[in-house]
Formats: structure tokens, C-alpha cells, sequence
């Protein structure tokens, strides 16, 4: 059987950052209190609704939701961020690829520099890597999807070097 993963740029979503400088416990209960769960650990994301939260760096998380509730998701990351923070609209700083299929982790062997054969990077696994020159965060949706973050300059480098790798590779499985 052969799954060739698939990749498409995914619909424009509102991408937001969190960035707490004091990451004490009134920050992170004022999120708990208005989000109903916990941001993520490091390397982990979580969906909370229609709102997926992605850990970035110590410190820092992506927010992505509907392009409708943007004022409303900024509203209350403001006030997580009180003035222990800032919240960032990245939304035209970064564009989502989705790869589907449950081969897409072949793909990710090529030209990347991390480890996307580990079961450990399962869904709700995030990691940010360097392919071919341009910085991607990759987000483990479910089993048979990854989302890919890239600027909106590198988007189409990236699906065309994908493209390339795509149509070399060998997905047949032993089954």
C-alpha cells in the first residue's frame, strides 16, 4: 500500500502570540481561569476548542482560531498577559501547511535536522527545525497529520521541495 503524503497551505486562521515574561503561577491560572485548561509544557500543544495553543520557546506560545473571534481571543490574552506580558498578532508572519498522510513522517526525514521517526512525537508534539534554510515549527495534529509553520515568503519553497522529495520517495509499507 502506498500513502504519499499530501500538503496544501491551510485556510488563514488568526495566529496570535503569548509571551510571559513571569511565568509565576498568577499568569498561568489567569489562562487556566479563562481558557478552562493549562497552556502546554514545552514541545507540547493542546486544542481548546476551535483555539489550538502551541508552545514556541520558554516562555512563548502561537495561538491559532477562527479569523472571527480574533478581537475576542486578543481580548482575553491581554489580559492573561497583564503586565507580566504581550500579546502579538503574527497572523501575516506565518503561514500553516498541513501534510497529511500516514507517511509524512518519511517526508520530514529529508532535509530537516530532528528526529520525525520517534513515536514519541506523537499528536500534541511540537518541534522547530531548519528545512532547506527556512525555520519550520511543525505541530502533530492527529496520526495522519502534521501542520508545518513557515513564513508566507518560504511557503512555496517549501511545498516545492516537498513536491521534489514526494515524488522520489518510497512509501509502500511492508504490509
Amino acid at each position: 500500500m502506498t500513502d504519499t503524503p499530501r500538503f496544501h497551505l491551510a485556510p488563514a486562521e488568526a495566529l496570535l502570540r503569548l509571551e510571559l515574561w513571569d511565568v509565576a503561577a498568577a499568569s498561568r491560572a489567569r489562562f487556566t481561569q479563562l481558557f478552562g485548561a493549562s497552556l502546554p509544557a514545552a514541545g507540547h500543544a493542546v486544542a481548546l476548542g476551535p483555539v489550538r495553543v502551541i508552545w514556541c520557546e520558554p516562555a512563548a506560545w502561537m495561538l491559532r482560531g477562527p479569523i472571527a473571534d480574533r478581537s475576542g481571543l486578543i481580548a482575553r490574552l491581554t489580559e492573561v498577559a497583564g503586565s507580566d506580558g504581550a500579546v502579538t498578532d503574527i497572523s501575516a508572519a506565518a503561514v500553516r501547511c498541513a501534510l497529511v498522510g500516514a507517511d509524512w513522517r518519511i517526508l520530514l526525514t529529508h532535509g530537516g535536522v530532528f528526529d520525525a521517526e520517534d513515536p514519541a512525537f506523537a499528536p500534541g508534539c511540537v518541534a522547530g527545525t531548519v528545512v532547506e534554510h527556512m525555520a519550520v515549527r511543525f505541530d502533530v495534529i492527529i496520526a495522519d497529520q502534521v501542520d508545518a509553520y513557515v513564513a508566507p515568503s518560504y511557503a512555496a519553497d517549501l511545498l516545492g521541495y516537498w513536491t521534489a522529495v514526494a515524488g522520489g520517495l518510497d512509501v509502500r509499507s511492508a504490509d
